[in-house]
């Protein structure tokens, strides 16, 4: 079977917990091309990630450039038509990608899965349990029926299958053309998953729980939304509703065909300039 699909772990100094997010990859009853890249990790991140060297592919930078460009690395890495950034505090049920790819197609834009919130800092011993998934949910939806969802909240990157083509737009064009509010990679994780539902008909969701989600303090997401530190909340808040308005305004140019008006205007204008240089000229000499 021809592998169509790449599992991307971007991790830094998480050696303590990228081995479960790692053996959930090569666990998958779906074949995947694995990639694990390493930006700046000063722990013993490496060490564990070499002990898969036969399984994964490792890429190491021994600077970090941030979680946005340990992502771009990956993804750009990756030789297949889907992806899946599994990130390194998360792990995944053995047939999560399997049945994300059976509801893949080109009407499709993504396919996510629900997911479990677990405190891994918890004094109970985490389990793999995943013993409560007896009938996998699943079905094909409009994908207007989940907009109001995303322009609430978030379809995390680690619960979703989607085109690489489609991530490497997100993460190439981030925000930056119209705003200058950027935290820890916010914002770009959003657009990964939120630009399929408004570029493509139909959506994938799986109603059964397959991904469960690592909560701890080290968490980007629960240090800023936990943290005293009003300016950093304001920050993590202000990258998303950048994220938003990008879209939203993409969207827009892309309904009311802004591109073919403004090359009819374009086409006008060139000769028009042209014309009133030739007087210009004409006049000066």
């Amino acid at each position: 079977m021809e592998c169509e699909v790449s599992i991307l772990i971007p991790t830094f100094n998480r050696g303590h917990l990228i081995e479960r997010a790692i053996k959930s990859s090569i666990n998958q009853s779906y074949k995947c091309e694995i990639i694990v890249c390493d930006h700046g990790s000063t722990d013993n991140t490496r060490k564990i990630c070499e002990k898969y060297l036969n399984q994964i592919t490792y890429i190491n930078r021994v600077k970090d450039y941030g979680i946005h460009f340990c992502e771009l690395e990956a993804l750009l890495a990756a030789q297949t038509k889907y992806i899946h950034f599994c990130f390194d505090d998360d792990w995944m049920h053995n047939k999560f990608i399997e049945e994300c790819i059976k509801l893949m197609n080109k009407d499709v834009g993504l396919v996510y899965s629900n997911n479990i919130v677990v405190d891994i800092n918890s004094r109970n011993k985490i389990k793999d349990d995943w013993s409560f998934v007896n009938k996998i949910d699943s079905r094909k939806l409009l994908s207007i029926k989940k907009v109001p969802h995303v322009l609430k909240g978030l379809i995390s990157p680690s619960c979703a299958l989607i085109r690489k083509e489609d991530a490497i737009k997100c993460l190439y064009n981030t925000t930056n053309l119209i705003s200058d509010k950027f935290y820890n990679g916010v914002g770009p994780d959003w657009l990964m998953t939120a630009m399929p539902l408004f570029r493509y008909k139909y959506c994938g969701y799986i109603k059964t729980q397959l991904v469960k989600f690592g909560s701890h303090e080290q968490s980007i997401t629960i240090d800023a939304l936990s943290s005293d530190n009003l300016n950093k909340r304001r920050k993590y808040h202000e990258a998303y509703n950048a994220a938003k308005i990008y879209l939203i305004i993409s969207t827009l140019a892309r309904i009311i065909k802004f591109e073919k008006f403004y090359n009819i205007f374009a086409s006008f204008l060139g000769p028009l300039l042209n014309l009133l240089k030739s007087l210009i000229y004409k006049k000066i000499t």
